[in-house]
C-alpha cells in the first residue's frame, strides 16, 4: 500500500514586517503617512486594512477605509454596516459611498466597476488622500494575465497589473501582488476576524467564475509575470520621453498633435504604442486599439502626408508633418470641451482601476472550459 503525499502546510498569516518589505518600493508616502484602502468586506481587502492601519499607525499616521454600496442586493446595506462595526471597533474610520442613479439592463457587474473606481477616486480627492491602497493578490494577478492571454494583449498584457499607478490626484498602489489569497484569509483567521463572501464570486451565471477556475488550474508564471513587469516599466519610461519630445496637446479642444517625423524615426513598436495610447486617451474608450489596427494605422500615417483615418472613437489626420488626434464626430454624440486626459497615466491607461483584471464578455476562454 504506497504512502499518502505529505499535507500541504497551512497558509502563514502576513506578518507587519512583510507589509513593511512590499510597500517600501511603492513610496515615497508622506511623515506621517495617509492612506486610504478600497474595502469590500472580503478577505483580501479587509486582511490589507488590517495591515496597512497597524503600518500607518506605527508611522504616526492613519488609515480610512472606503467602501462602496453598489445597492445591487437586498443585504448590500447590512453588510456595509457589518463592516463599518468591525472596522470602527479597531479604530478604523471608515466611509461608505453608496452608488446612486439608473442602472443598466446589463453588463451590470462592468457598469459597477466603473462606478466604483469614480467614486474611490473622489472620494480619496475630497480628503486630501493621495495613495488609495487596493488588495488585489497573486491569484487576481493570473486570472489577469489568463484574461489579456486570451485578448491577445501582447507584451504589457502578460505584464498583468502595475503595482503602482498614477492616475492624476490618486496614487493607486497595490502591494500585494505576489501574496496568494490563502494567506490573507489565514491573516484573517489568526487576527479573529470574519469577513463577507461576496456569492457573485461563485455565480456560474457570471464567466468571471470559469475565468477563476480555469486561472487555478492553470496558473501562469508569477516570475515571468513580474520580468514583463519590469519590461513593461522600461518601455513605458522610453514612451514617455518619446511622448514628451513629438506630443503636443491642445487644451482648448482636448486633441493630441504628434510629430510625424518623430513618430517615424521612433522605433516600429514604440511609434505604435504612443500612437495607441493617444487613441485610447481621446477617444476615451474602455479599453486600447487592437494592436493590429494600430500597426495598420502607422502604417497609413507614414505612408502618405495627407491621410485621414478613424479608429477607436478617434478621427486621425495627417496633414504634413502634423498628426492630428480628435475625438470622432458621430451624430447625437456631443464633442469633449477641455484638456485631454493624462496620455501616460498607466498600461491600458483607460481601464477602471478595479479590474483590469475581469471583462470576461470579451474574453475567450479555452475549449475546456467555455
Amino acid at each position: 500500500m504506497s504512502a499518502s503525499p505529505p499535507a500541504a502546510p497551512e497558509p502563514r498569516p502576513l506578518a507587519d514586517d512583510e507589509l513593511d518589505r512590499r510597500l517600501a518600493p511603492l513610496g515615497p508616502f508622506e511623515r506621517p503617512p495617509r492612506l486610504a484602502v478600497a474595502v469590500s468586506g472580503g478577505p483580501d481587502s479587509l486582511a490589507l486594512v488590517l495591515l496597512a492601519d497597524r503600518w500607518a499607525r506605527a508611522r504616526g499616521g492613519c488609515v480610512r477605509a472606503l467602501h462602496v454600496d453598489h445597492g445591487l442586493r437586498a443585504e448590500s446595506a447590512a453588510e456595509a454596516a457589518r463592516l463599518a462595526g468591525w472596522l470602527a471597533a479597531r479604530g478604523i474610520p471608515c466611509r461608505i459611498l453608496a452608488w446612486r442613479g439608473p442602472r443598466p439592463g446589463s453588463r451590470i457587474q462592468e457598469t459597477a466597476r466603473v462606478a466604483r473606481a469614480a467614486l474611490l477616486k473622489a472620494a480619496c480627492a475630497e480628503a486630501g488622500i493621495l495613495h488609495l491602497l487596493l488588495a488585489h493578490h497573486a491569484d487576481d494577478q493570473c486570472e489577469t494575465v489568463v484574461m489579456r492571454e486570451a485578448r491577445r494583449s501582447g507584451p504589457d498584457g502578460r505584464a498583468g497589473m502595475a503595482a503602482i499607478r498614477e492616475t492624476g490626484r490618486v496614487r493607486l498602489v497595490r502591494p500585494l501582488l505576489d501574496v496568494p489569497k490563502a494567506r490573507l484569509e489565514a491573516t484573517l483567521r489568526a487576527l479573529g476576524q470574519p469577513w463577507i463572501e461576496d456569492p457573485s464570486n461563485r455565480d456560474p451565471r457570471f464567466e468571471r467564475a470559469r475565468l477563476r477556475r480555469y486561472a487555478v488550474e492553470s496558473p501562469p508564471d508569477l516570475a515571468a509575470i513580474a520580468r514583463a513587469g519590469r519590461e513593461r516599466a522600461l518601455r513605458e519610461a522610453e514612451l514617455a520621453e518619446l511622448a514628451a519630445r513629438i506630443v503636443r496637446p491642445d487644451p482648448a479642444t482636448g486633441r493630441l498633435e504628434l510629430d510625424a517625423r518623430g513618430l517615424a524615426a521612433a522605433p516600429a513598436e514604440l511609434a505604435a504604442a504612443l500612437l495607441r495610447r493617444a487613441v485610447a486617451t481621446v477617444g476615451e474608450g474602455r479599453y486600447p486599439p487592437a494592436p493590429a489596427a494600430v500597426d495598420r494605422l502607422l502604417d497609413a500615417l507614414l505612408a502618405s502626408a495627407a491621410t485621414r483615418r478613424t479608429l477607436g472613437g478617434c478621427t486621425i489626420t495627417r496633414r504634413g508633418d502634423r498628426v492630428r488626434v480628435e475625438p470622432e464626430r458621430r451624430p447625437g454624440r456631443p464633442v469633449p470641451e477641455g484638456p485631454a486626459p493624462p496620455l501616460l497615466e498607466a498600461p491600458f491607461a483607460a481601464m477602471p482601476l478595479e479590474d483590469e483584471r475581469l471583462d470576461a464578455a470579451r474574453v475567450r476562454l479555452p475549449r475546456d472550459v467555455a
